[in-house]
């Protein structure tokens, strides 16, 4: 499969938020990091329908699903270190 540069760039950037968001959750911030990596995951899902690795896309929905959830459980709820 032949990528452009653009999807090259992509799968990279898309990369690098996702350890970033890994990062701050594991700092101590995960209300951060479930949204970085939500937006990660919205990278993913992008790079997968571009290059038709549908795969990729669907599993990335699924983790974006799970961040969603995060993000409801440690903003919104207020749920403080599996407290």
């Amino acid at each position: 499969m032949k990528r452009t540069r653009f999807q090259k760039f992509l799968e990279i950037t898309a990369s690098v938020v996702g350890v970033v968001a890994l990062l701050i959750t594991a700092l101590g911030y995960p209300q951060v990091g479930f949204v970085v990596a939500l937006f990660a995951s919205a990278l993913y899902a992008t790079y997968g329908y571009l290059t038709k690795q549908y795969g990729i896309m669907v599993s990335s929905l699924i983790y974006a699903a799970v961040e969603v959830v995060g993000i409801i459980r440690w903003v919104f709820l207020g749920v403080n270190n599996g407290s």
